[in-house]
Parts: structure tokens; C-alpha cells; sequence
């Protein structure tokens, strides 16, 4: 110690300290290391500098927000113009970009084939009216053809109508006149026959006069025989002329028997051309009936198609995506022909949440937009809120690209409106920030290490 002063401060110290203070002093100090100042120093400045960054982590408020990639579409969605069934495109009426109006003509089909077949259903459609009239006037047995008022009107602007009507008026009194003639001809018989059992009568009746003549002069011959005045040839001859007329008239009630008959089977005939007649009417009608409904379904699809000519567009809108342009081409049933993106629709952003966000995310939520296509010092960040959440994952088509839910948010009313020459349109790409629960940073860190804690206590 001695020493230490010796060598030391001691010569720079003034003449008036006490030797003894000086030696006390610097045993004060070799008793406190400087190790202890530099720890407090450290500790001090640690202290100076995590306590605001503690702040921050408790005191500050974050928002969690789910990113989540999309694009803008119309909130009706673009609508696909296809066709109900094939058909050959004769000219298309629109180019990439043509607004049209609702209900004006997209394209022109070619119609050809379609006016030949409706061309051929009208025919038939309209000779299986007129034929189906005259079956059911032959069916009532009526003698005066009359069509309907409907079938009539349309002979007088249609002349091949009135060719149809004029052939089964002609048919109708040819049928009548070659039934009557049928009819005729079992009528005469049976007439002729009545007159051959008339005159079978008459000879019956008069043999029998004949009989009752003879038959007295017998009974007369027989006294005078019993008498000796007659001879007994006389007898026998009129006895025989009794037999002749007995037999007379057997054969005339056989033949009236036969005759009669014979009136039965005509008549028979007669009726059986008549039940034949209506049979092959009831027959006819049902064929023509089921080819004349066959025939209007023709027509009607044939007019279907001659109606569809034009595909006229279901709202108003901006082609665009056309895909059939070659005159001649054959559209397929089904076959997208080309978009209609509607006007004045309402812009919505359609975005792509991954499975894995999908429960921080729900319809009412908050959202951050940002365009895209725009500068962000030109373009702010705009705001809107979530009014769509899928409720299914979706797969990209192919499975080209990674599963999905569906979302939808809506700008809030005046956000487009407040930036100065913004023009959005449809397909424009957009980045949605979903926001979600409000988290320090501190929880923000914690949440992680607790939820591992949690795990490894479980296992």
C-alpha cells in the first residue's frame, strides 16, 4: 500500500491531505471493482432500451388481415351466349368490344335446312287437319263436308292448303259414291230377292187353291165311284194331280225358307259394309291424328329454330371472348359462342382465399383494396367489405392451380368516385387484405410459443 502511494498519486496530491485519507481512499477503491459499474451501466442501458419497446408490444394495437388474390368482375357476372342445338352460323353481327342493347342480334344462323323441314311439317301438319275434318264428317255419317273455321282461313292466304282441302273434298264424295255403290248392290240383291220370295208365295197360295179344287173333286169322284157312276182312273188321276200340288207347294215354302234366308245374309253384308266402313274410319283417324300431332311438334320445332335466326343478346353489355367467326362453321349444342360483360353493372373484386385462412374470414369483414394495375401514389389503398364467402372449396379446372374459397367484396359507396381518373374495368387484377381480429404484437408473438407449449405438454 505504501508502495502504491509512493509511486502513485501521492506526489500530485496536495501537501494538505492527511496521509491516512488518502490511503483509506484507495482502499476504497481497490474494494470495488470497475466490473461492477460496467454491469450496471449494461443493465441500465438494457433497461433504457427495452422498456419502450415493451410499451410498444403491450400498448399497440394490429390488425390482423388475410391477403388473398382476385380480380374485379361485374356483380352479375359475364354471361356466355351458346345455343339450345347445333347450327351453322351464316354471319356474325358483333366485333371485340361492340356494346349492343338487349334484344339486339348478336349473329345470324343459317336456316336452310330448318324452313325445309318446316316447309315440310306445315304440309303435313295441315293435310292431317283437313284429312282428320273429313274422317270425322264420314265417321257421323254426314253427306256435307265442312273444315274448321281455323283450317279454312288459312286456305285462303295458303293456295297448296287449299289443294288439300279441294283433294278430301273430292275423296269425301268419291268414298260416299263407292259406298253407296256397295250399299246399292246388297240393296238390289235383297230387293230381288223379296221378289223371288213374293213370287214363291203366290205359287204356294196358288197351289194350294189348286189343292182345295182337287180335293173336292176327289171327295165328289169318291160318291160317285161308291156309286158306280165314276170310273176309279178318274179318281186316281185327280189323287195324283193332289200330290202335285202338295209337293208345289213344299217347294215353295223350301225356297221362301231359302229365299228368306238369302235376305238375311244381304243384309248381314249390308251391315258389315257399314261396321268395315266406320272401322276403317275409326283406324284412319287414329294414324292421322298420331302423325298429324307428330307433324305440329315438327313444326313447332322447325319455327323454333326459324324464330332463333338471330341470337339476340339477353341484356346490354360489351362482346367480348367471341369464338366463332368463319361463315359456314357449325356451332355445336352448348358450344360458348362469345361474352357478354353487362353495362353499368356494378364492379365487385371476386377473390382466392387459401383453405387455411378461410376461418378468419366471414361476410361482413373489413377489406383493404388495392388496384393492381395502378401506382399506390397514385391509387390509395380503397376500402370495402366482404358480402360473398364460399361455402365449398373450389378446384381450378384440370386441378391446374391450388384449391380455393370463393369470396366476394364490395367497394364502399364513393371510393371509386373519390380518385381522380380511375377507370376500372372487368378483369382487372386486384389484392384484397382481409382484416381480422385487432392483436398486439406481443399476443402476435406469444400466440405461436404457447400454442407450441401447449403441444409439447399435450404429447
Amino acid at each position: 500500500m505504501q508502495q502504491l502511494v509512493k509511486h502513485g498519486e501521492a506526489a500530485a496530491l496536495p501537501a494538505s491531505l492527511p496521509q491516512e485519507s488518502l490511503q483509506k481512499q484507495l482502499e476504497r477503491a481497490v474494494q470495488s471493482p470497475p466490473v461492477h459499474r460496467l454491469v450496471r451501466r449494461s443493465l441500465l442501458t438494457l433497461a433504457i432500451t427495452l422498456l419502450p419497446i415493451a410499451g410498444w408490444a403491450t400498448m399497440t394495437v394490429a390488425e390482423r388481415a388475410v391477403l388473398a388474390g382476385g380480380q374485379l368482375v361485374p356483380e352479375g357476372r359475364r354471361k356466355t351466349v351458346n345455343l339450345l342445338e347445333p347450327g351453322i352460323l351464316r354471319r356474325l353481327l358483333v366485333q371485340e368490344g361492340t356494346m349492343v342493347q338487349a334484344g339486339q342480334p348478336l349473329l345470324q344462323l343459317d336456316v336452310t335446312q330448318a324452313e325445309a323441314t318446316a316447309g315440310q311439317a306445315k304440309a303435313a301438319y295441315w293435310s292431317g287437319r283437313a284429312r282428320i275434318a273429313r274422317l270425322r264428317t264420314e265417321q257421323a255419317e254426314q253427306r256435307q263436308l265442312a273444315f274448321p273455321v281455323d283450317l279454312e282461313a288459312e286456305a285462303k292466304a295458303d293456295p297448296a292448303i287449299q289443294v288439300f282441302l279441294r283433294a278430301e273434298q273430292a275423296l269425301f264424295a268419291a268414298r260416299w259414291a263407292n259406298f253407296d255403290g256397295q250399299v246399292g248392290v246388297q240393296e238390289r240383291a235383297i230387293t230381288q230377292l223379296q221378289e223371288q220370295v213374293a213370287g214363291a208365295q203366290a205359287q204356294r197360295e196358288g197351289a194350294g187353291r189348286q189343292l182345295m179344287a182337287v180335293r173336292e173333286q176327289i171327295a165328289g169322284y169318291n160318291r160317285l165311284l161308291t156309286q158306280g157312276y165314276a170310273s176309279r182312273f178318274t179318281v186316281l188321276n185327280l189323287q195324283q194331280q193332289e200330290a202335285g200340288f202338295v209337293a208345289t207347294i213344299g217347294q215353295a215354302n223350301a225356297q221362301e225358307a231359302q229365299l228368306r234366308e238369302g235376305i238375311i245374309q244381304a243384309q248381314r253384308q249390308l251391315e258389315g259394309l257399314r261396321l268395315t266402313r266406320l272401322s276403317e274410319i275409326a283406324n284412319d283417324m287414329q294414324a292421322t291424328e298420331a302423325t298429324t300431332a307428330a307433324a305440329l311438334q315438327q313444326l313447332r320445332a322447325a319455327q323454333d329454330v326459324l324464330n332463333r335466326r338471330e341470337v339476340l343478346s339477353p341484356e346490354a353489355g360489351t362482346v367480348t371472348n367471341i369464338q366463332a367467326f368463319t361463315p359456314g362453321a357449325t356451332i355445336q349444342t352448348g358450344q360458348p359462342i362469345l361474352d357478354l360483360v353487362p353495362l353499368n353493372d356494378r364492379l365487385v373484386i371476386e377473390g382466392r382465399v387459401q383453405p387455411t385462412d378461410i376461418e378468419q374470414v366471414a361476410v361482413g369483414q373489413r377489406a383493404n383494396i388495392r388496384l393492381s394495375s395502378y401506382r399506390t401514389r397514385n391509387v390509395p389503398m380503397l376500402q370495402g367489405q366482404v358480402i360473398v364467402v364460399g361455402a365449398d372449396v373450389q378446384v381450378p379446372p384440370n386441378n391446374n392451380g391450388n384449391p380455393y374459397f370463393l369470396v366476394r367484396v364490395e367497394f364502399d359507396p364513393g371510393q371509386l368516385d373519390s380518385v381522380p381518373d380511375l377507370a376500372p374495368v372487368a378483369g382487372m387484377p386486384a389484392e384484397l387484405y382481409i382484416l381480422g381480429e385487432r392483436r398486439t404484437p406481443f399476443a402476435y408473438l406469444w400466440g405461436p410459443l404457447s400454442a407450441a407449449a401447449r403441444r409439447a405438454l399435450r404429447d
